[in-house]
């Protein structure tokens, strides 16, 4: 296999977790949430202290997603240098960056359609295997009179989930686009 397409498939197979994981923090920035969760959101940011009367299992739980957060956050800037590595290294190939943003975008709408399709049809099915790969401890179930719960109820996550895959999905969509733009432009060019 040459390194033009091990690249291609590296591309491809960063590309969606890079997407998925940008439409989060974009969903997470622009989301507008009760008091109550933006002091939680601003306590997993470091940014305030709790003022709900969260039990001690369910602060156990907020900080085991705060070591998510800083994780996906970590794992986020990797992505983003790697695959601005590759663009950068192939910027002189035009041939090789049309291949890149082509099949990263088809890779991306596939796997974003395909866990979207997954999670419409079993969304619980879907949260409870996030939450076990995420938090495989156990920690993050609670009695529904939790304050947790009444704090981010399951709509929250359902619309959270929807517009972050919305999101994700024309990500993928503008890739195409752009390949779409590259490809007509070179070839309006040599005529």
């Amino acid at each position: 296999m040459n390194t033009k397409r091990t690249t291609i498939i590296i591309f491809c197979l960063l590309l969606p977790l890079f997407i998925t994981l940008f439409s989060y923090k974009s969903t997470l920035f622009f989301i507008d949430g009760t008091p109550e969760q933006q002091n939680t959101f601003d306590y997993l940011n470091n940014k305030a202290s709790l003022t709900q009367e969260y039990t001690e299992s369910e602060i156990s739980h907020l900080e085991d997603v705060q070591v998510v957060m800083k994780y996906s956050d970590i794992v986020f800037y990797l992505l983003l240098l790697v695959l601005t590595f590759i663009i950068t290294f192939y910027r002189k190939d035009t041939k090789q960056v049309q291949k890149l943003v082509k099949y990263g975008g088809i890779t991306t709408l596939s796997v974003v359609g395909t866990v979207s399709l997954l999670s419409i049809f079993s969304f619980n099915k879907a949260f409870t295997f996030f939450h076990a790969i995420l938090f495989p401890q156990g920690n993050w179930q609670f009695p529904i009179e939790s304050v947790l719960i009444h704090t981010f109820p399951y709509t929250f996550f359902v619309s959270f989930a929807i517009k972050m895959g919305i999101q994700a999905f024309c990500w993928g969509i503008v890739f195409i686009l752009v390949f779409i733009y590259v490809q007509y432009g070179l070839t309006s060019t040599k005529h």
